[in-house]
């Protein structure tokens, strides 16, 4: 069996990474410059946060509580709420009913 020899690689010029590129000139037809970068008119954008606005969770002021109501009780005040549509939810009724009672009990002490 008869070895094929390998063929010599081919000898190239090395290509130096610091070689110069050549710019245009004003000889040059000015098709070959890019286009200079005009400059964009200042538009003032209106830069949005993402996702949904802080609310209670996020509030250190306030904390998930569990306890226990009534099932006819919570569905009656959630309708109300609903139905006045001012924008409070169970948790400010009961927060609300709750600081009341407080300080009409240390009134009492």
């Amino acid at each position: 069996m008869v070895q094929a020899e390998a063929p010599e690689p081919a000898t190239a010029e090395p290509v130096s990474m610091a070689d110069p590129v050549p710019l245009a000139t004003d000889d040059e037809p000015a098709d070959v410059r890019p286009p200079a970068r005009q400059p964009r008119e200042s538009v003032a954008k209106v830069v949005r946060p993402r996702g949904r606005p802080p609310g209670k969770r996020s509030d250190p002021d306030w904390k998930l509580f569990s306890h226990f109501l009534k099932r006819s009780t919570q569905r009656q005040a959630t309708a109300l709420l609903f139905e006045q549509d001012d924008g409070r939810d169970l948790s400010d009724v009961l927060q609300s009913l709750l600081e009341k009672w407080v300080a009409r009990e240390r009134a009492k002490i």
